[in-house]
């Protein structure tokens, strides 16, 4: 695709996008990769057809989309999903070509909420506009800030799908609105508790919907504990208990509300003692 980009395939016809620096040099059609000059490698999701979807992308959106996910691994001090940069890369260039043909996506209310739920993730956003601005000359609005964080959202969590990050997004909210109603307060979003709560949530929420949560009832004394030392971080868990039965069909586990109670109790402490 460029000196830094190729695509390529492996002895089981796998296909990947592969970068690093003259990587691509004079390399055409067949050619063997040196490996050694590989830093990155990214694949696609659910068996997609890489060539169709490359095809779809300029090499310039490949190139900013890669530096990028570079910038967004360094911030968020984690190794990201290798399908990140050709998901972010398809919606830069859907974003590039609906602007070019005038066409505003409707006005969602979740480009408000994603700047609260998932600070860090709306920064890189903001960030990604910027980049794509400088390296492409192009200023796409600023709501896609919060659709590209999704993006960083979905690559942290391994969730199967983007749907499934929209679900986990819709209940959070649900939560945290559960909690700052009942201590009247608005939660300081960035704090480390702040981040640790979201990340719990989540992970929280994976494990629901893939059917990996392990009932146990060897936690029973430390909950009596828990919920005698917060009672009222315990009334919340308790309400937002109900909230995922009767809405979502969830059931949440004593063992699970004990974390749920202690991540309640931090963040609103953070939140309580800069009032």
């Amino acid at each position: 695709m460029n000196n830094n980009l190729v695509l390529a395939v492996n002895e089981h016809d796998e296909e990947f996008v592969l970068f690093g620096k003259g990587i691509g040099f004079k390399k055409k059609k067949n050619d063997l990769v040196d490996k050694s000059l590989i830093t990155k490698t990214f694949l696609s999701k659910d068996n997609q057809n890489m060539v169709a979807i490359i095809e779809s992308i300029q090499p310039d959106v490949l190139d900013v989309t890669e530096k990028i996910v570079t910038y967004g691994e360094g911030q968020l001090n984690k190794k990201l999903n290798g399908s990140l940069m050709i998901a972010l890369a398809d919606h830069i260039q859907c974003a590039i070509d609906r602007q070019k043909q005038g066409i505003d996506l409707p006005e969602n209310t979740m480009q408000w909420e994603i700047p609260f739920l998932y600070s860090k993730e709306h920064e890189l956003g903001k960030y990604s506009l910027e980049q794509i601005k400088t390296e492409l000359e192009i200023s796409l609005p600023s709501s896609e800030a919060a659709f590209m964080a999704l993006h960083f959202v979905n690559a942290q969590d391994g969730v199967e799908s983007m749907d499934e990050t929209i679900f986990i997004t819709k209940i959070l909210k649900s939560i945290v609105k559960s909690i700052q109603t009942l201590f009247n307060v608005s939660l300081k979003k960035d704090s480390l508790n702040y981040s640790r709560f979201v990340t719990h949530i989540r992970y929280f929420m994976n494990r629901h919907l893939h059917n990996k949560v392990q009932e146990s009832n060897e936690n029973e004394k430390l909950f009596d504990i828990i919920k005698e030392q917060y009672p009222k971080s315990y009334a919340c868990s308790l309400v937002i208990k109900e909230m995922l039965n009767s809405d979502y069909n969830i059931d949440v586990s004593n063992d699970e509300l004990i974390y749920l109670i202690i991540h309640i109790e931090r963040v609103v402490s953070d939140t309580q003692a800069l009032e």
